[in-house]
């Protein structure tokens, strides 16, 4: 018997690999099954741009005979996925989700490094997913693609910027993907579709191009055992990134469990700037919180050591960025990206004089987020103060554009890796991220206590069926 949709969206990439090594099913047989469940979900959920079924096809016939010979390339052999927008895939028009550039899309002449890496381990390339203009939306609003829909509500936002990623695997289309973070957007998207998503220490994941010094790619998946398998491929070394960490090998091989007894927790409920936490949120973080200490943990509050003027000065940092990249379009090409143009002209009055200014502002807060660490092996907070809202918005109504960002943003600026799990549901379904920041370098130990906490809050869900 053929197998269905639902059963390869219950399995996850962990259990595909088992049943490829005893040859209970073929990379053939998924990948069909997976370009099927795109032809049925995407438009509902709008997180597919651009399809390479007959690529897929065959780089799946490559990965059925390696199987057979019992010689599969890497430890995601077979498995499909999508490649987010953002990042190069060679000969595949890139439009970092804005219509300024639907005119004249960008044409990568090489893979990106973590891309390179999932083709070398025999990952199944289905095509492309979509994301927000530029990357600075904590939504799935695009100007080039329109809304991408959250799977667990068709009228919410997936969140941003990897937005057609998360809706993606949120909906069973595929079981593992690769985000990109510069303040949120894997841990964003992950929070508001209840994935496992990993901001890595900076430089951990080869990243090229690069126009920015804190964006990093990092891994999604429906597990933190998933999550962690993606980690192994994607954190190959790449010479063309200057600012990549030496090769870690203890990221080889299955995480492991952590020990939560008398691991110090500094509990973080807000960031003293932002979004209001929602008060479902509240709730179940604090849920969360209280089973970690139940296991042993050591928790301790934390009163935020932030203000708004810093949120302001990140952002207006930030801005500057997209300001830039837009500037140097036709400005008839611009007004087709009326959201983010309007956004990114605000840095057109500042002088050099002020953007180092808003820098400076960015470090004093990059080293009272380092210090909230001195005394604590772990922060744990929301993910995101809300859950996911209007689709059709770029960010909820009445707020500015990084308002959601604001628990996370932080974390991108001191380097370490953060970590965003489900860690359950609101009376109307929606699920709530949990995140974790861990000291630079630690992603190791991140995926293991990822691992670890996923079992502890052992949140009962049944993925959304769109089919």
């Amino acid at each position: 018997m053929a197998m269905t949709f639902r059963e390869y969206r219950d399995l996850g990439a962990t259990a595909l690999m088992e049943a490829y090594g005893k040859g209970d099913l073929s990379p053939v047989e998924v990948t069909s099954v997976a370009i099927e469940a795109m032809e049925a979900v995407n438009p509902k959920i709008n997180a597919v741009f651009f399809r390479d079924d007959a690529g897929a096809r065959n780089a799946a016939l490559r990965s059925e005979e390696r199987w057979r010979k019992k010689q599969p390339l890497g430890p995601l052999d077979g498995v499909p996925t999508l490649v987010k927008d953002g990042l190069f895939m060679s000969g595949v028009p890139m439009y970092r989700g804005t219509a300024a550039l639907a005119a004249n899309p960008i044409l990568p002449p090489f893979d990106a490094p973590c891309v390179a890496r999932l083709r070398e381990s025999g990952v199944i390339l289905l095509g492309k997913s979509t994301m927000c203009d530029l990357g600075m939306m904590a939504a799935g609003y695009s100007s080039m693609f329109g809304p991408t829909r959250n799977p667990w509500d068709l009228d919410k936002t997936s969140g941003g910027s990897s937005s057609g990623t998360s809706a993606a695997l949120a909906a069973g289309v595929i079981p593992i993907g690769v985000g990109t973070d510069i303040v949120g957007s894997i841990r964003v998207p992950a929070s508001f579709c209840g994935l496992a998503g990993l901001k890595p220490s900076y430089g951990r994941v080869p990243y090229y191009p690069n126009s920015c010094p804190a964006a990093v790619a990092g891994p999604m998946a429906r597990s933190a055992a998933d999550m962690a398998l993606l980690m192994q491929v994607i954190a190959g070394p790449d010479t063309r990134d200057f600012a990549s960490l030496p090769f870690d090998r203890s990221l080889q091989g299955a995480p492991q469990e952590a020990t939560l007894r008398g691991l110090r927790f500094g509990f973080l409920k807000h960031v003293g700037f932002g979004l209001a936490t929602n008060a479902e949120v509240a709730v179940l973080v604090e849920g969360a919180v209280a089973k970690l200490q139940e296991e042993g943990a050591v928790v301790e509050d934390i009163d935020p050591p932030f203000n708004q003027q810093e949120a302001d000065a990140i952002e207006d940092f930030y801005r500057h960025r997209s300001y830039h990249e837009l500037k140097t379009l036709p400005v008839d090409e611009r007004a087709k990206a009326e959201l983010i143009d309007a956004w990114a002209r605000k840095a057109a009055g500042d002088s050099g004089n002020d953007h180092h200014a808003q820098f400076l502002l960015t470090q004093l807060a990059r080293d009272k987020a380092m210090q909230m660490l001195a005394d604590h092996d772990v922060l744990v907070l929301p993910t995101v103060p809300i859950t996911a809202f209007d689709a059709e918005l770029s960010t909820p109504e009445g707020h500015g554009q990084f308002a959601p960002f604001c628990n996370t943003l932080l974390f991108n600026l001191t380097e370490q890796p953060a970590l965003s799990l489900n860690c359950g549901f609101t009376l109307e379904g929606m699920p709530v991220g949990l995140q974790l920041v861990l000291p630079r370098f630690a992603d190791r130990f991140a995926l293991d206590l990822a691992v670890t906490v996923e079992r502890v809050l052992a949140v009962c869900r049944k993925w959304p069926n769109l089919a």
